[in-house]
């Protein structure tokens, strides 16, 4: 993996990040994650206005100086692979202002060879969305079920706040189909505001909603989205086959 830290006028390369920072003492970051090819990222400007936006909200800095230059970072060294862009909280205590934090890119080599649908499972425990879905460090819940549900043979798993609402999965947003009619959490119940779901959102009609899990028992297509898989069917869930995968078919050149 190859990274580099924002030293206030360039990137310098980097392999770790400081004991003292906060994002990794206490999670303390936000992030996007994007693919990028030969140097070209995917939605970048689009992955840099949410980073802006979650910054101004919790009144983090944000050194445009540092987003600036992402684009000719990794246009430069022509990398491929998975990128991750954070912003720590830096250095100082706890209850501190964040206004000193760090600006990281990493780029993870990484094949795009995803499965063509995905078979899904429903998690067990309630998930807690931090912040409204906000993209922090604070992950490991998400990847618990991630990994509960591999454990049962499954790609992802769906997660249900404790209003007992469907959030997403766990590392994508979640579009039920019932009926004809496309469905999705609104980002009131924890969804993320991510790129492809915006880019599907624009794309056809999609009422945006509290479901629940007899939702998901019933809906004859479901699909999951993330900027790494685009738009990604489901084959089944909870073993229950899904026979549509008609919408996600038809959105598949989104990412």
């Amino acid at each position: 993996m190859d990274g580099w830290c924002w030293q206030g006028n360039a990137f310098a390369a980097c392999r770790d990040v400081p004991l003292t920072d906060r994002g990794f003492r206490y999670g303390m970051s936000i992030f996007e994650s994007f693919p990028v090819e030969e140097g070209a990222a995917t939605h970048l400007g689009a992955h840099l206005e949410r980073l802006r936006k979650a910054c101004e909200i919790h009144r983090w800095t944000c050194h445009e100086e540092a987003l600036a230059q992402i684009d000719p970072q990794l246009r430069q060294l022509r990398t491929t692979g998975w990128a991750r862009l954070y912003v720590t909280a830096g250095d100082g205590a706890p209850t501190d202002p964040n206004t000193g934090g760090r600006t990281f890119l990493f780029v993870e080599p990484r094949a795009r060879t995803p499965a063509d649908k995905y078979h899904l499972a429903i998690a067990e425990e309630t998930c807690h969305p931090l912040f409204g879905g906000m993209k922090s460090a604070n992950y490991w819940a998400n990847l618990h079920q991630l990994q509960r549900a591999r454990e049962r043979d499954a790609d992802e798993a769906l997660l249900f706040n404790e209003r007992a609402e469907l959030v997403s999965a766990c590392c994508a947003n979640v579009f039920l189909v019932q009926n004809g009619m496309v469905r999705t959490p609104g980002l009131e119940c924890g969804a993320r505001d991510g790129v492809i779901r915006e880019r599907v959102l624009a794309r056809i009609r999609v009422e945006e909603t509290s479901l629940f899990v007899h939702d998901v028992r019933a809906a004859e297509e479901i699909f999951v989205t993330n900027s790494w898989i685009g738009v990604m069917p489901a084959a089944s869930v909870e073993r229950r086959s899904l026979a549509s995968q008609e919408v996600a078919r038809s959105l598949k050149n989104l990412l």
